[in-house]
């Protein structure tokens, strides 16, 4: 049983309906070889179910197409799909138990299926390296997606629901219901930020961290091993590392400078050059390499533009933090001044 405890995990998350459909094709397929099902059944089972799922690929997203008379259609289909499952005789050599765990199981899959369908689409916005995008959800709450983002909702009844799934980085401005209807964004499958209606900058990469300008946010986190729940003020940063309960919350932090990327800028104060690295790649997709590891130790204060060219990107670094540098096709080679001396 333990495809359908992932198979559930993989729903809970909401991934694309055509990843679900693709894993479903390879359960079948692959119970079907375990166990050697009589050929019949197995040819009648593939085909039927294979074509349900190449039906799908002829949409760029599939729920978004069905109307409500296809999706009553789809619904017979399954249905119709496991009763013929349950009345196909079955050879000797089975074990009634085999039988009904296997009928059980394709019921719960296809249910899910259903079930997953049922709750509509996603609309989903990302951003390619050094792009931002301005997003305008259907509440009137506003949404700036930084580089190398990727943020979607449920279509279906979102001013009900008000949540968002973030992967990356995102500023908020959420706007307040009279009935104080939360806002939910959401960054792993045990942690999300609540609020009512605020403004705050969310960056969910290697690491979570909330920088909060107005209102007040409740950050929770709720999974099997611990569970607890941290409200946040204004001019208050919160940093939490991924896969861990140890968390640090500041306050009286310049909070502007969490906002500057939405100009295009980046504030450094005394900030590490692996600080300033790790932004870069995430954001900008710049690859750069340093030839003395104890070069990430240096500090700079000061800020720089973030919409020029890479090349003037990296000769601003290097002033900054007094190194030189040598370009191999598209990485970038920072070192010390003094090795280039001594060659």
């Amino acid at each position: 049983m333990a495809i359908i405890y992932h198979l559930f995990k993989i729903i809970e998350k909401k991934v694309e309906v055509l990843c679900l459909l693709n894993l479903l094709l390879i359960v079948f397929t692959s119970r079907m070889d375990q166990n050697n099902i009589h050929r019949a059944e197995e040819n009648q089972m593939s085909r039927r179910f294979e074509a349900w799922y190449n039906a799908a690929d002829h949409c760029k997203a599939y729920t978004e197409t069905l109307s409500a008379q296809t999706k009553q259609a789809l619904g017979n289909d399954m249905l119709f799909q496991i009763k013929t499952r349950a009345n196909i005789s079955s050879p000797k050599k089975y074990k009634p138990s085999n039988q009904m765990l296997w009928s059980a199981a394709t019921v719960i899959l296809l249910f899910a299926v259903f079930v997953f369908l049922q709750k509509g689409p996603t609309i989903t916005y990302t951003t390619g390296y050094g792009e931002i995008k301005m997003i305008h959800l259907p509440d009137g709450s506003q949404v700036k997606l930084n580089g190398h983002s990727r943020l979607y909702y449920r279509k279906r009844n979102f001013n009900a629901h008000r949540e968002v799934w973030l992967n990356g980085e995102a500023s908020f401005v959420v706007v307040h219901k009279q009935n104080n209807q939360r806002f939910s964004v959401h960054v792993s499958d045990s942690t999300s930020i609540e609020v009512l209606g605020t403004e705050f900058n969310v960056q969910n990469r290697n690491q979570t961290l909330i920088a909060l300008r107005e209102g007040k946010i409740n950050f929770r986190c709720i999974s099997k091993q611990d569970s607890y729940k941290i409200e946040m003020q204004p001019g208050q940063h919160f940093m939490l590392a991924k896969n861990s309960r140890d968390y640090q919350l500041k306050n009286d932090v310049a909070i502007d400078a969490f906002f500057l990327w939405q100009k295009h800028k980046l504030l450094l104060s005394n900030s590490t050059l692996n600080e300033v690295i790790s932004v870069l790649k995430a954001t900008q997709g710049v690859e750069i390499v340093l030839k003395d590891d104890s070069l990430l130790k240096r500090d700079a204060s000061g800020s720089m533009p973030l919409n020029v060219d890479i090349e003037e990107m990296i000769s601003n670094i290097a002033l900054l933090y007094d190194l030189d540098i040598k370009r191999k096709n598209n990485r970038f080679l920072f070192q010390s001044k003094q090795h280039i001396t001594h060659q």
